[in-house]
């Protein structure tokens, strides 16, 4: 049994750690870094944590052989780095950088000190795109042409003022760190790398710093083209779309649990993955696979090149947005 701290108590640190508390096998939360333990006394009490109020006080306690980051994006690196020297494995939430070089640093930081370290990508657990990988591998949709995906989320409209997202520096071109960058990585896992992108971010409504509205054009090396579009002051929704020369399959709502395949020829295929949670069911399998991995029972489903691509071309969709230009990625 894997023991993990998790840094950053918040609502997407509590599904972390309510998705295996008292229900996996392979790993338990034992203690919370947080700065202000009162605000979150109950819940910790409630599932036996024992809470620190600093990062590194945490890191002192030998009994904790990981530590999960559920923490502004700006400052996964560095927290990163000093886990790694501290010894401990390391999950980081997405994005997992904002850049490649902090990327590589905190990878190499891991590797020379021993320690496992992955990003959590919840989506990639869906069985939903289990069965993309499999019809992709069979050659199902013929030769691919495009891919496109559009995902919204009112959080622009509904997050209080004084909330960390709402700054360029943790939400630079609008909603691609909290959605596109899952999008982008999903794409990546589906059809391998990108080449360039050429991204336009405007901000319509949202009374904050940040863009609300926010497009890319991508072009994969191998020859397919691809389109991202991201708001955070629009209705929670989601649409994935994969266009071939035999079919075309379409996701959604958000939850990724339909799934349509529409041949050029026969009949409309129509897929129903149930219940399963991307909150919860996804968090739980790649926790599991996280112990897995330190465990050495199997590797980690997304390996480094694959973080470091993706945070390059979230990188280089950044630097589009700014300088309204196309950029190659690299």
């Amino acid at each position: 049994m894997i023991k993990a701290g998790i840094v950053g108590l918040g609502w997407w640190g509590q599904n972390l750690v309510s998705s295996v508390q008292g229900i996996s096998d392979s790993i338990i939360f034992t203690s919370g870094a947080v700065r202000h333990p009162e605000k979150v006394a109950e819940y910790a009490n409630n599932n036996n944590l024992e809470l620190f109020d600093s990062f590194k006080s945490m890191l002192s306690d030998a009994d904790i052989e990981a530590v999960v980051l559920a923490t502004p994006h700006s400052v996964h690196a560095d927290q990163m780095v000093a886990a790694a020297k501290a010894g401990k494995h390391i999950y980081s939430e997405k994005p997992f950088t904002m850049n490649r070089a902090d990327a590589e640093r905190s990878i190499d930081a891991a590797n020379k000190a021993g320690v496992k370290i992955v990003v959590g990508h919840n989506r990639r657990f869906h069985p939903v795109m289990g069965e993309l990988r499999t019809r992709l591998k069979a050659g199902d949709l013929g030769t691919l042409l495009h891919v496109e995906a559009t995902e919204s989320v009112p959080a622009g409209m509904m997050l209080p003022s004084d909330n960390w997202r709402f700054d360029r520096s943790e939400w630079p071109a609008g909603g691609m760190t909290p959605m596109g960058i899952h999008l982008i990585d999903g794409m990546v896992d589906l059809f391998g790398t990108i080449s360039s992108v050429y991204c336009q971010s405007v901000n319509r409504v949202v009374e904050a710093n940040i863009d609300d509205t926010t497009s890319v054009l991508l072009k994969f090396d191998n020859g397919m083209t691809g389109y991202i579009a991201v708001m955070v002051a629009a209705r929670q929704n989601l649409r994935f779309a994969i266009h071939g020369t035999q079919s075309s399959v379409f996701i959604s709502p958000r939850s990724y649990n339909q799934m349509q395949v529409l041949p050029f020829e026969g009949e409309i295929e129509n897929i129903d993955f149930g219940e399963f949670n991307i909150e919860g069911d996804a968090l739980n399998l790649e926790l599991e696979a996280f112990a897995a991995a330190i465990d050495e029972r199997e590797p980690y489903p997304i390996p480094h090149s694959q973080i470091i691509h993706v945070v390059t071309v979230l990188e280089a969709i950044i630097k589009s947005s700014e300088t309204n230009m196309p950029i190659g990625v690299n």
